[in-house]
């Protein structure tokens, strides 16, 4: 019998912010599809996940609730992360035909979820089979165990996996067993990423602030008048109060090699950064339409939410700690856009600043001080506690030459949920070529002038003004 003290630990308080999120329903999934430029077949994707897990504890990891305390109260203190005891390929890879891998099919992804306490993985595979032939392999993921960065890794260890595992003659049932596997596992389970370093611990200036605000009267107010957060022009959050609901929406952008050299050029003699580049012209777009059909006679400031990789800022030894979460946003607010290059600049001066002070990763290390369930549930009914839109730019997927199997193409997708009304996620193949994905709740479908809906309107005027800006 396996001592199960051994193969367990205490989640961190990041990792109890996504399991509060992911099993209250706050969110489902996020996920990467690839095309390789070579088929692969169900017994090598299986030997391949054999040999991946028995290299990686971190693939046999779930949460699970230790009593049956109310967690909400309990604030997420009674769950452990656990070895899993056994995975079995039917559990983790499914296949389907579809038509064409499109928005229909990220819809359908959308609305699949992982599971907490429960003896299944927090990663799952599906193997999708166009009507031409074409095969795209998704990876779906629970964000307590991945963010987008760790999710790529997943899919160039995978293909390397693939790689080497030749022509098996059958599927591997059975891809990891606790008690049979036991010599490949670590003594213990790998530390969550965000205690790996002092990334996120918070200063004590920010402490004090929080139990100030909450134990001596009056102060929150005294504070909100010292500094006050009113924006004029007022920031738009969304078209109507959010609801819980994960349903999202899809358009997927398609920029060739050619259009991304020609917009990082444009970027580069400006001296601004490509996601300066995309927010702006973004913002641009969403002025000519979104902002003009919910009330043409306002202005509105935008609030972006830019996702930042935690990485960059340590050795060689952390920027390569595969899985795991070290992410934030970074909150930018920015006036109404008159002057694109003058608002790129800006932009870019605000993302440097924030990225060089760290704050913001010291902001949710305040979330260990937070009732996580309370968190959430405010944002249900509210019109004013969300960002204007996400980006997260995952960058260029770089090339392993030592890999015979190639990426030809690759999406990243993800849901909009409570907290994002609009998201931009990116990701860029080796060759240059970047593919774009708009996540959007639905109330934006309602909003439309002269017949046309602003969300269509919005996707055109986006597109037109990231290849046409390189000619301001």
């Amino acid at each position: 019998m396996l001592n199960q003290v051994s193969y367990t630990r205490n989640p961190e308080f990041l990792e109890k912010y996504y399991i509060c999120r992911g099993s209250e329903k706050f969110y489902s999934n996020f996920n990467i599809s690839v095309k390789y430029d070579q088929p692969i077949t169900k017994n090598q994707l299986s030997a391949a996940l054999r040999s991946l897990i028995l290299k990686n504890s971190w693939f046999i990891h779930n949460f699970f609730k230790v009593d049956e305390k109310d967690s909400k109260v309990e604030n997420y203190n009674n769950w452990k992360l656990k070895y899993l005891e056994q995975i079995k390929f039917r559990d983790v890879v499914t296949t389907q035909n579809i038509q064409k891998f499109n928005e229909s099919t990220l819809e359908y992804l959308n609305g699949l979820t992982l599971n907490h306490n429960t003896k299944e993985t927090l990663w799952k595979i599906i193997l999708f089979k166009e009507d031409s032939g074409d095969q795209w392999l998704t990876v779906y993921v629970d964000h307590s165990m991945f963010d987008g960065l760790s999710l790529v890794q997943f899919h160039k260890d995978l293909a390397k996996e693939i790689s080497l595992v030749g022509n098996p003659k059958e599927v591997v049932e059975t891809l990891f067993d606790l008690e049979k596997d036991l010599e490949h596992l670590p003594s213990k389970p790998m530390v969550a990423s965000e205690v790996a370093t002092d990334l996120y611990y918070p200063t004590y200036t920010k402490v004090w602030n929080h139990y100030l605000s909450k134990y001596v009267p009056g102060y929150a107010t005294v504070s909100n008048w010292l500094y006050p957060a009113n924006t004029n022009p007022p920031l738009f959050h969304s078209p109507s109060p959010v609801k819980k609901d994960l349903t999202t929406k899809y358009k997927l952008l398609k920029f060739s090699p050619e259009q991304m050299s020609k917009m990082i050029k444009f970027c580069k003699t400006e001296r601004v950064t490509f996601t300066a580049y995309m927010d702006v012209m973004f913002i641009k777009a969403l002025q000519n339409s979104i902002f003009k059909d919910y009330d043409p006679t306002q202005q509105f400031s935008t609030h972006s939410f830019i996702a930042i990789n935690g990485r960059r800022y340590y050795g060689e030894d952390i920027r390569n700690f595969k899985f795991g979460t070290m992410v934030t946003g970074i909150h930018i607010k920015t006036p109404p856009v008159i002057n694109e290059i003058d608002a790129m600049k800006h932009l870019n001066v605000e993302l440097n600043k924030e990225i060089k002070s760290r704050s913001y990763f010291k902001d949710i290390g305040m979330m260990k001080y937070v009732n996580l369930f309370n968190y959430f549930q405010s944002k249900i009914g509210a019109i004013n506690t969300s960002s204007t839109f996400g980006i997260s730019n995952l960058g260029k997927v770089a090339t392993n030459k030592d890999v015979p199997i190639q990426f030809k193409d690759i999406v990243f997708s993800a849901n909009a949920g409570v907290m994002y009304g609009l998201v931009l996620n990116t990701i860029t193949l080796p060759n240059g070529e970047m593919n774009m994905v708009i996540s959007y709740i639905p109330n934006y479908g309602s909003l439309e002038s002269n017949n046309e809906k602003g969300i269509k309107r919005l996707f055109n005027l986006f597109e037109e003004y990231l290849l046409n800006g390189i000619k301001a």
